[in-house]
């Protein structure tokens, strides 16, 4: 048809009258590159390289003929650049977004061309609605006398209408009585409050009574940047493109793992969310992590295998009001040049914290948010750590395990630790002299293990009420175990094994029920067991080389016994256990030379009541008469 057309013209008019170029020709495309500077477009600056058609043919791109912009940034990567450039509402982001492309410049030309793109990311803007509250300011700093009030602001993501800890991105503090204060929002453009715009969120006391938060009435601001995009799906780099291309991210829907990769700084300050785990790992090169914009994490934060890494920052650095970065776990890990925590300080784990084999020594009022942990607390082979970093932390649901810290010399900054949920294991380190830190300590509901601490001179616990057991043993320097003045119960066995020098088990007034056995044995001092004078049940009671020790009086308030075993205890004259009325499992009083024999059987006589076989009494005493 359209052929047709032409044909008719052409007869009707002669080819002198028409011009095909103006029919069927089209404009040139042009692009033109200019130098950027830094800013928000391209940080470090770079390239804009500009789109469109030559409209009036002039050869030349004009502003008025340019449709499109892609910015070609620099980066602190050595040879590699970000191109970058805006996505409409459409696919695949619904209300536009970024597009972002990085690579290497293999041509070095300072142009990322297609060829050299070895990362696409699709980073989609979803604006959440902005919420505010205020509320009466408890902690410290305050800013007046009476009166003061917390301003908190930030994304309802989760679209519930709720402000919630993780949504959090601004606050401030400010005098006024937080029952009378009014808010309000207005928008903030880009600027130096926010770099890509957000909204300026005001308080203040409504003093004229009009219901309207005024000019004049305003106290305080705080500013709620807009969120540059969000990724759907777990982010892997494998290399600095990969990095950098991850810089215009601000929420990861899915997971971030940076792992056996050649780089040596991981520095993301627009990235604010990860709702799955982020981890940092084996990354050789890798000297500084900085992750300040960071405000929640759904999976586990960890950092690890990278021996060069000094600097770590995660959330706000400064002692301002905004909340901790929420983490469902924080590992430090294999980090031999890290020695301060204080850049994570705002980091506040619900589940595990974890430091080990760190160069950290001590950083003051270091976790300040960290009060409760569900899982464990892990503080292992730091061989400068001198003081531990959780002086706020009260209960730990899981277990607590302090081991091999060569230089520690106390348990001071556990803070007023008052229950564990699993085991307290103390083990293996040769400063520590005492446990100072302890003192709230009530509930260990699995055990207490305090092992192989070469310096170790005591053991008490003055608010323990109730343990699962007790292990001690191996520590080199140790005399006294106790006081405990509160324990009333240890529901399984209490071991009391190879201490050299220990010479008593003393000043447990309260404890009167064991659930297990105690064990005694290889503790070439010991004489005094009076901490178990009120105990008149246990399942079993196990005496073995204990060179100094003459007799088992301090236990003779025992009633009942599953198995009694005294074994190659040289000093040992008698057993004086004069209550004692029941054993029932085994009985067993052998290799006590200068325990006379018939004392060991008119007792068994008196009291076994099991099988036979178990009864086994030989190569003490056999000379010594027995008067009944």
């Amino acid at each position: 048809m359209r052929w047709t057309w032409m044909l008719a013209l052409v007869l009707a008019t002669g080819c002198d009258g028409i011009d095909l170029r103006r029919l069927v020709g089209q404009h040139e495309a042009r692009t033109r590159v200019a130098d950027e500077p830094s800013g928000p477009n391209c940080e470090h600056g770079g390239k804009a390289v500009c789109s469109g058609l030559d409209r009036d043919d002039d050869g030349v791109l004009d502003d008025d003929e340019v449709t499109g912009t892609e910015y070609i940034c620099t980066t602190l990567s050595p040879g590699v650049l970000v191109r970058t450039r805006q996505l409409p509402p459409g696919e695949p982001c619904a209300l536009g977004g970024q597009l972002t492309l990085a690579g290497a410049d293999l041509d070095g030309n300072g142009l990322l061309s297609d060829d050299e793109v070895t990362r696409e990311v699709h980073g989609c803007m979803e604006p959440a609605p902005v919420l505010a509250r205020v509320r009466p300011l408890l902690a410290q700093p305050f800013v007046c006398r009476y009166d003061n009030a917390l301003l908190e602001a930030g994304v309802d993501l989760n679209g519930n209408g709720v402000l919630d800890d993780n949504e959090l991105r601004a606050a401030a503090r400010f005098c006024a009585d937080p029952a009378v204060t009014l808010l309000r929002q207005r928008p903030e453009p880009a600027g130096p409050n926010c770099t890509t715009g957000g909204t300026q969120v005001e308080a203040g006391v409504d003093t004229n009574l009009d219901k309207v938060l005024d000019e004049t009435e305003i106290l305080s601001s705080a500013f709620v940047c807009q969120l540059s995009a969000t990724h759907d799906g777990t982010y892997a780099v494998e290399n600095a493109a990969d990095l950098e291309a991850l810089k215009s991210l601000s929420i990861i829907r899915g997971g971030l793992a940076i792992e056996h990769t050649d780089v040596t700084t991981v520095v993301l300050p627009g990235l604010v969310s990860v709702e799955g785990p982020l981890s940092i790992h084996d990354n050789p090169a890798l000297t500084r992590v900085e992750l300040s914009g960071l405000r929640y994490v759904g999976g586990a934060l960890s950092i690890r295998g990278s021996n060069p890494l000094n600097e770590v920052r995660v959330g706000p650095q400064t002692p301002e009001a905004l909340p901790a970065v929420r983490v469902e776990s924080l590992t430090l890990n294999s980090l031999p040049a890290l020695s301060s925590l204080s850049g994570v300080a705002a980091v506040a784990p619900h589940f595990d914290l974890t430091i080990w084999n760190t160069g950290v020594q001590w950083s003051p009022d270091a976790f300040p948010h960290v009060q409760v942990l569900a899982g464990t607390l892990t503080v292992h082979e730091n061989a400068a750590l001198e003081k531990l970093p959780v002086s706020h932390l009260t209960e730990v649901g899981g277990s607590v395990m302090i081991s091999s810290n060569p230089v520690l010399q106390s348990l001071e900054g556990l803070g007023p630790l008052t229950r564990v949920g699993g085991v307290l294991d103390i083990s293996s380190n040769k400063a520590l002299t005492h446990l100072t830190g302890l003192e709230h300590l009530m509930v260990v509901k699995d055990r207490i293990t305090v092992m192989n601490n070469a310096q170790l001179l005591d053991l008490r616990f003055d608010a323990l009420s109730e343990t699962g057991a007790l292990a001690v043993a191996g520590n080199a320097a140790l005399e006294q175990v106790g006081p405990m003045p509160s324990l009333l119960r240890v529901n399984k066995d209490i071991i009391l094994a190879e201490n050299p020098r220990l010479l008593r088990a003393a000043d447990l007034p309260k404890l009167q029920s064991m659930g297990g056995a105690l064990f005694v044995n290889l503790n070439p001092l010991l004489t005094d067991l009076s901490g178990f004078e009120q105990v008149t049940w246990m399942r079993g009671l196990y005496v073995k080389g204990n060179d100094a020790l003459e007799h088992l009086s301090p236990l003779g308030s025992l009633h009942t016994l599953g198995t009694l075993e005294v074994r190659g205890n040289p000093a040992m004259t008698a057993l004086s256990l004069d209550a004692l009325a029941r054993v029932r499992d085994a009985f067993v009083v052998t290799d006590n030379p200068q325990l006379p024999s018939c004392l060991a059987t008119m007792l068994a006589d008196d009291v076994y009541i099991g099988p036979p076989e178990e009864r086994l009494i030989g190569n003490n005493d056999s000379i010594t008469p027995c008067h009944p």
